[in-house]
């Protein structure tokens, strides 16, 4: 039983199809048939019966999955091992996308190399849509980012933290003088006839961040002016802290991206629902203890304000 083999016959089992397995695998459909064929004759019984809902395991395709499974969790496991009794650590391996930049390099890495001296560490600059990618094609072991629906079907993942877009203002602005507590929301609430003739601070054209401003604009009827266009959420937030204008973003941590005496996150009246923060990682992988400390780390810097 090949390590290769048992990450393949898992996808196509949790997949149910396999065009899904295959995209998930990023190899070709007929590749993978080949190679289920192969293992097939070899074992001498079909692993699945092709149904009109899908790839149903059989008896013995019940029994492999249940093997290749344990095989995968005992190679991580024997891995993590060697590493505790040699006393070597672990490599960390990380892609995130840009917008998590300063939650990492201000809280989390300091805090890592705190605990664990010596800790040698890869970080892969990547895009929130690209996560799955580098994942399933071994560019990083683990990610960072938003847990989406089609990340939660593909990947295992630990919940850090959530996020909700709010207006982020510079310490001190008069708006945050106009704001009101509002039950239920962790933020004060502050109305949207206040923001007419505000400037703004976008990011690219296109970018998430910048449709959600753009679709704010149009269901409350305001045109506010635009300050500024920038790239970089970090550098976003400078902006406004230095008082260029305000900008819609989501609402990393204040404190744990060191920004605390500098801006104010406002609630005001969006269309976007709140949205789940994790590490995500193949399935089959196992957290090793640096890893595990990395989304330790992570929640503590989600509980700050």
């Amino acid at each position: 039983m090949q390590l290769r083999e048992c990450e393949y016959i898992l996808a196509i089992a949790e997949e149910g199809n396999m065009g899904k397995a295959a995209q998930r695998l990023y190899t070709s459909q007929p590749t993978l048939s080949k190679m289920l064929g192969k293992l097939e004759e070899k074992i001498g019984m079909p692993l699945f019966e092709r149904q009109p809902t899908g790839m149903v395991p059989t008896a013995a395709g019940a029994v492999y999955i249940d093997g290749a499974r344990k095989m995968l969790e005992l190679n991580a496991q024997w891995e993590k091992d060697i590493d505790t009794v040699t006393g070597k650590l672990p490599v960390l391996d990380v892609g995130f996308p840009m917008i998590r930049l300063d939650i990492l390099a201000c809280r989390v890495v300091p805090a890592l190399a705190a605990r664990y001296p010596g800790l040698q560490s890869v970080y892969i600059c990547t895009s929130q849509s690209r996560i799955a990618t580098d994942l399933l094609n071994n560019k990083c072991a683990i990610g960072v980012g938003i847990i989406t629906e089609q990340y939660a079907s593909l990947l295992n993942y630990e919940t850090v933290g959530e996020e909700e877009y709010v207006l982020a203002v510079p310490k001190g602005h008069p708006l945050e003088r106009k704001a009101h507590p509002l039950p239920g929301s962790r933020f004060p609430h502050l109305a949207v006839s206040h923001l007419k003739n505000t400037p703004f601070v976008l990011s690219r054209p296109g970018a998430y961040s910048t449709r959600v401003a753009q679709r704010f604009f149009e269901d409350h009827g305001i045109t506010p002016p635009i300050a500024l266009t920038m790239q970089n959420t970090g550098n976003i937030m400078k902006a406004v802290a230095y008082g260029t204008g305000v900008a819609l973003l989501p609402s990393q941590p204040l404190d744990a991206i060191g920004m605390k005496d500098k801006l104010t996150y406002l609630h005001v009246d969006t269309r976007e629902e709140p949205m789940q923060i994790g590490v995500l990682y193949r399935r089959g992988h196992v957290l090793n203890r640096i890893e595990l400390a990395l989304a330790e780390e992570l929640h503590e810097a989600y509980r700050m304000k």
